[in-house]
């Protein structure tokens, strides 16, 4: 059987339109005030939302826009020259060199040069090209909203080219062609092999087909056609969705019909997400092509990659990296379909898998900026409480990743605010409060046996824990030593704290929390046990008994599955436990799969009969059938737990590997680090094969040795 392909730009019969290239300015790339081009893309993202999908709610408040930035830098001319500068969709840009009225030309000497971008519903961005007559980098140019308070510039190499501002759209297009198709009435003809997009398939008066592209994603459909009468359209991401016809239970706007003109023509569905799309005819219509124009975010190559012997392993793992791809549009994507928005949650735990396979850096930034709550944040500004704090968490991945505190600097002014506006909430124990008329705290879906939306809950108590741990971790970074202080007896309250007030002797388990009313609600779920793990507050003496008894006993654990599996993928590794998330992955992830789904949904009913599989907030077909989040566990296992790859906090530069192959006879693959590849290969008899890039250091165990590889 041939191995499946689930990301069309794998597919040797899709081809991928790239981008069309403009001038480039070699060496510069625009620069922005840190957090606005996620918030100019957040808002593109929540209008095209609205436009195309029927039901959209998005609570809490973000960063503003601003359409006014100041930048300042230094620049150093060895002889008269003239500065380009340019700033797509600006109004105007003033500039002053050395406090006075730039005249177009820098004189030898030091220049300090300020521009303020002023725009209309755009981002205001700058470029600037300096030739070799003046030494310039960016690294030395600082933003600012008020032109009073400076921090650094956010930029991006990938957005060098004058011409083209880096709030557009910058989509790859993917033409893809039927995979399948399903006749469902009066159809004749047509090339059922798919090799090529002219299938020339008759429609009779009815009749009716749909057409599958296999491939779950954003795009428009294309489609040739002659004859009369009208056509009528419906997608979907599965095949019920495709054909209910009853607009009250669609999720994406209706298309409208088109008449034919009775010659040859070409027509463009608009833009939706779909796997699938149903074309009815009134009267007979020849259809002669049909192609999926597929929007895809530009990935040059994988980063990591990971094969075994086990081939349904291998297609948990592709069908994640699938997932995640789809999800990617200057965020790591909410549903494709359902809603097409960044909510924080959501993205930081697609980032689990995100940075290890694309590592686009700004699509991190992007997640960051809105996981964090808006400057100067108050009550009022909450939406899903739990939300933010998955910020610093999304920092200290980045930091690990990436090598530097860049991410960090940039946003360091908000992060402050937040952890200032977390002390000013807690209660005497520390504990921050969720009531009305913010959204409570949201864990996941999966919430069968609670926490509550509004009280006490445990584990975002936890998180917090976690958060004042960080943003310690980060003060002592930058030698901020007061500050690191008092983030750490924050902590260290708040340990003392959760245990004494959420932990369960008799069940030897963290309870839910309190409720609104004050009532301690002892019934122990998943979500505050995991992020133990994770912070280390649960005893590892008890590690078997949380897996053994506590886990196995929480009621409908394996029913109803959600998007924080990231996480708890994670804590299961941590506790020794990568035989039983393996089969947990199988169970259900591969379940999905072997039921012909092709990406990852939201939220899994492995019990539930398919009508209500797809069903969520009440919805017929309310399911994400593809999310990011979900597509992060296959890659955590295969990195985490298979390979056993870890790395140091304290000397980021080092890192271990203590695989465990698990049924496997072999597993080869590479994770990328911030100085390379560590490429891996290992067999059940205890070979291991590591090459490990220069500036890093790896201690190796695996068959019963331990080696330590350093190159400098």
């Amino acid at each position: 059987m041939p191995q499946k392909i689930y990301d069309p730009v794998l597919d040797p019969d899709v081809k991928v339109m790239p981008l069309e290239k403009q001038e480039i300015w070699e060496g510069s790339a625009y620069m922005w005030y840190p957090g606005q081009l996620a918030a100019y893309r957040q808002q593109w993202l929540r209008e095209q939302s609205q436009a195309r999908c029927v039901d959209v709610g998005y609570v809490g408040k973000f960063n503003p826009m601003q359409e006014v930035t100041w930048f300042k830098t230094t620049v150093n001319v060895k002889e008269a020259t003239t500065l380009a500068f340019t700033s797509a969709g600006s109004e105007s840009v003033e500039v002053t060199d050395n406090g006075k009225p730039f005249s177009g030309e820098l004189s030898k000497g030091k220049h300090e040069l300020v521009f303020k971008v002023t725009t209309k519903k755009q981002l205001p961005a700058l470029i600037i090209k300096c030739d070799n007559k003046g030494q310039w980098t960016i690294d030395n140019a600082q933003s600012s909203l008020d032109g009073q308070s400076w921090m650094p510039v956010e930029t991006d190499a990938r957005y060098n080219q004058p011409a083209v501002s880096p709030n557009s759209r910058i989509n790859e297009v993917a033409v893809i062609i039927p995979k399948n198709v399903i006749p469902l009435k009066n159809v004749q003809g047509g090339d059922y092999n798919w090799s090529t997009s002219n299938v020339g398939l008759q429609l009779g008066r009815h009749g009716a087909v749909i057409y599958d592209f296999w491939y779950d994603e954003v795009g428009t459909v294309v489609i040739e056609v002659s004859g009369k009468g009208k056509l009528h359209f419906t997608v979907g991401e599965s095949v019920e969705e495709t054909m209910n016809e009853d607009t009250k239970k669609f999720e994406q706007r209706p298309i409208e019909d088109v008449e034919l003109s009775g010659q040859k023509q070409t027509i463009t569905l608009p833009e939706r997400a779909l796997r699938y799309v149903k074309i009815a005819a009134s009267e007979p219509a020849t259809i002669h092509a049909v192609r999926f124009e597929a929007m895809m975010w530009p990935v040059q190559e994988m980063l990591m990659t990971f094969e075994s012997s086990d081939q349904s392993l291998n297609d948990l793992f592709n069908a994640g990296v699938a997932t995640l791809h789809t999800s990617m549009h200057d965020f790591n994507l909410d549903g494709i379909k359902r809603d097409f928005l960044p909510w924080s949650m959501d993205a930081i735990a697609s980032m689990l898998g995100m940075n290890l396979l694309m590592g686009d850096r700004q699509v991190g930034r992007n997640d960051i900026s809105i996981a964090l709550m808006p400057p100067t944040p108050k009550e009022s500004d909450w939406g899903i409480v739990d939300y933010p704090l998955h910020a610093l968490i999304g920092l200290k991945q980045d930091y690990l990743r990436y090598g530097d505190l860049s991410t960090y600097k940039m946003y360091k002014d908000r992060i402050d605010q937040q952890m200032d506006f977390y002390m000013s909430v807690q209660d005497e124990h520390g504990f921050i409060y969720a009531s009305k008329p913010s959204s409570g705290f949201i864990p996941g879906w999966s919430r069968d046996n609670g926490p509550d939306d509004y009280g006490v809950a445990c584990y975002p108590q936890i998180m917090l824990y976690q958060s004042f741990r960080i943003a310690a971790y980060f003060s002592q970074l930058l030698k901020e030593n007061t500050k690191a202080k008092i983030y750490t007896n924050k902590a260290n309250q708040l340990e003392k704290n959760i245990i004494e007030h959420f932990w369960s002797t008799k069940e030897k388990a963290f309870m839910n929390g309190y409720r609104e009313d004050g009532t301690l609600d002892e019934r122990i779920s998943h979500h505050a046990q995991y992020w133990a793990v994770l912070a280390g507050l649960y005893p590892e003496r008890l590690f078997d008994y949380l897996y053994e008894t506590v886990i196995p006993s929480i009621p409908r654990y394996k029913d109803n599955i959600s998007y924080e599996k990231g996480y708890e993928a994670l804590a299961y590794i941590k506790a020794g436990r990568t035989k039983e998330f393996m089969q947990l992955l199988d169970e259900v992830w591969g379940d999905w799969l072997r039921q012909g789904y092709t990406r990852f949904p939201e939220n899994f009913m492995v019990n539930s009969d398919v009508t209500q599989q797809l069903m969520f907030y009440g919805r017929s077909y309310g399911l994400s059938l593809c999310h990011g989040a979900n597509g992060a566990p296959p890659v955590v296992l295969a990195a985490y737990g298979i390979f056993g790859f870890s790395q140091n906090d304290a000397k980021p530069n080092e890192y271990t590997l203590t695989p465990d192959l698990l049924h496997l006879d072999w597993a080869k693959g590479r994770i990328p680090v911030k100085e390379g590849f560590i490429y891996i290969s290992l067999n059940k008899n205890g070979e291991c094969e590591v090459e490990i890039p220069a500036g890093c250091q790896v201690t190796i165990n695996y068959g019963g040795k331990t080696q330590v590889l350093k190159k400098t």
